[in-house]
């Protein structure tokens, strides 16, 4: 191989497969020498265990069965165990789109379909080690929003939410998008006095037009660095999209925002599942009334009716009282109507909330330490911590990715 790097470092290149013709090819084109090192391990990517620790490998190729759901779980595990700076080639001999969004989601560096040409994997491994030690990203965090009623403060919940992790990660290097899949009665660009740019006309028949450049043509950009995806309002007209072209959309979101936060209409379309089993996270919006709660809990058992455990649905009450109220909702009701279901509530501040939509502007541009975004800032750093410190789970897209593998497969 060429271009291994710095002059004098020695790459350490591995291999995992137990096919016989695809083990004597790569050991053709790769030869042990004073800049490289080639090892490779014939078995199964099931059958690895903690010796993939000790390759301290730059790159390596992984051969698996793209149809089978436990070799995707596998190759999670070995990412995990060699680290993230370890560039991952794949090469298998079918690649449905679920599995291609569930590589793009595992960021690995390159994949390959069999059978494979010689010049195709040494230019490929070339790649791989040139890229091998830089810092690898987050994996992206999806939060998806949703109205358990009408007026209940949805879009201002999810927008304020994305503020506060615009604020959080920017210290990190980390960016965050909003995405206003209400894309008939949206709000998210009205709220923040921006042009909605997202045209769907563009793409709704053919989603795979949807790339970078196009992205950023649709984006639409606010003062405080947060970017939006948001359609112009069509009040006359009900649009209805395959759930190809909203998965298409989150997919090339997600290479580019390490938070995403999505703003969902109260209405059910068939792409909705689809997103929230995508989610890492799913918030339902209520306010502090009996109808409100009420349909919250209705939502909740929806949601599980349709995705089971693959959700964990959690209500945030808005324009929350702690106040005895002797004639209508307290709060120890609400506690005792939600249960393990409450994540926590937002206090009533009408004043401050209408004056930051007049403005176009995040509420702590108003207020700074205000008890709206106070409250909202223990809710979802809280929740956003949990997520990247557990490694067990897989993200938000590679989740939705696997559990269609496991559809196609049943």
């Amino acid at each position: 191989m060429s271009d291994q790097g710095k002059s004098g470092e020695i790459r350490n290149l591995a291999m995992i497969s137990h096919d016989t013709e695809l083990v004597a090819l790569a050991k053709g084109a790769f030869s042990n020498n004073e800049q490289q090192n080639f090892v490779c391990i014939n078995k199964a990517i099931g059958e690895i265990g903690a010796e993939i620790r000790d390759l301290n490998c730059d790159a390596i190729i992984v051969d698996l069965d793209a149809s089978n759901v436990e070799d995707f779980e596998s190759l999670q595990k070995v990412k995990r165990m060699l680290g993230a700076n370890t560039e991952i080639i794949v090469i298998s001999s079918d690649f449905s789109p679920a599995a291609t969004r569930i590589l793009i989601q595992l960021k690995v560096t390159d994949f390959l379909a069999k059978p494979v040409q010689t010049s195709d994997l040494v230019r490929a491994c070339n790649n791989a080690l040139k890229q091998s030690g830089e810092d690898a990203q987050m994996e992206p965090q999806f939060l998806a929003f949703m109205p358990a009623s009408g007026g209940v403060g949805t879009t201002m919940a999810a927008l304020e939410t994305a503020a506060i992790l615009n604020r959080h990660g920017k210290p990190l290097g980390r960016t965050t998008c909003v995405v206003d899949l209400n894309f008939q009665h949206g709000s998210c660009a009205e709220y923040l006095d921006i042009e909605p740019r997202f045209d769907i006309s563009e793409i709704e028949n053919a989603p795979e037009r949807l790339d970078r450049q196009l992205l950023d043509v649709m984006l639409s950009k606010h003062e405080s660095g947060l970017s939006v995806i948001s359609a112009p309002n069509q009040p006359t007209e009900m649009r209805t999209f395959k759930p190809a072209l909203v998965v298409r959309l989150l997919d090339l979101v997600s290479a580019y925002f390490d938070y995403v936060v999505i703003d969902l209409p109260r209405i059910w379309f068939p792409w909705t599942d689809t997103v929230i089993m995508g989610s890492n996270k799913l918030f339902i919006i209520a306010d502090m009334t009996v109808p409100s709660i009420r349909h919250a809990k209705r939502l909740i058992d929806a949601v599980e009716d349709k995705i089971g455990n693959q959700a964990d649905p959690k209500v945030i009450v808005n324009r929350m009282d702690q106040r005895k109220n002797e004639n209508g909702l307290n709060y120890t009701d609400v506690e005792a109507s939600l249960g393990e279901y409450l994540a926590g509530g937002i206090p009533n501040n009408y004043m401050l909330v209408r004056a930051a939509v007049d403005r176009g502007v995040p509420l702590s541009t108003i207020e700074a330490d205000n008890n709206v975004t106070a409250a909202l800032k223990g809710i979802i750093l809280e929740n956003e911590a949990e997520d990247i410190k557990n490694d067990e789970k897989l993200s938000g897209l590679i989740s939705l990715g696997r559990r269609l593998l496991i559809r196609k497969a049943s």
